[in-house]
């Protein structure tokens, strides 16, 4: 969402560094792992705190180094209604060169659903028409994630 928006729905602007955050120190992903580690240390923590899923978007340039951290949506405990333009927002806006698509399942259990491949399957699609790659879609759960791409679900 863009901050104008997120200030109309009464969210201020110190709150808005929770939505884009620029990523002052921008970390080098070299395998699906440097990702979720970032984001078990710097998105999703404390895990306990985490009641609903979030859908997060790491934005990075073309040395793949995370750029920008946006969260796009925060959903019910086991659901996010996803609008697959929502998550391109900022990439386009920053021109960023690739994306990782996240979300944690507050369940713990980062098993992806049919649901996360179906959208992992669309994101792409998009992503492709874009000209922006996704590397991954990584899901967190309580000390633990898993790799969509690594066990081959989503991406072909």
């Amino acid at each position: 969402m863009p901050p104008e928006t997120l200030v109309k729905m009464g969210i201020t602007p110190a709150e808005i560094g929770r939505f884009v955050q620029r990523v002052e120190q921008p970390i080098v992903v070299r395998t699906p792992g440097d990702a979720a580690i970032y984001l078990m240390k710097e998105i999703y923590t404390p895990f306990e705190v985490f009641d609903q899923e979030e859908l997060w978007v790491l934005l990075l340039d073309t040395k793949s180094k995370i750029t920008h951290a946006v969260m796009v949506y925060r959903g019910g405990l086991n659901t996010v209604y996803l609008r697959i333009g929502e998550l391109f927002k900022e990439a386009v806006k920053v021109n960023a060169a690739s994306i990782i698509l996240s979300h944690i399942h507050p369940s713990g259990d980062p098993t992806p659903s049919h649901q996360d491949v179906r959208v992992t399957e669309d994101v792409i699609k998009a992503a492709q028409i874009l000209g922006i790659e996704v590397l991954d879609h990584i899901v967190v759960g309580d000390g633990r994630w898993v790799s969509l791409k690594e066990r081959g679900l989503g991406f072909k």
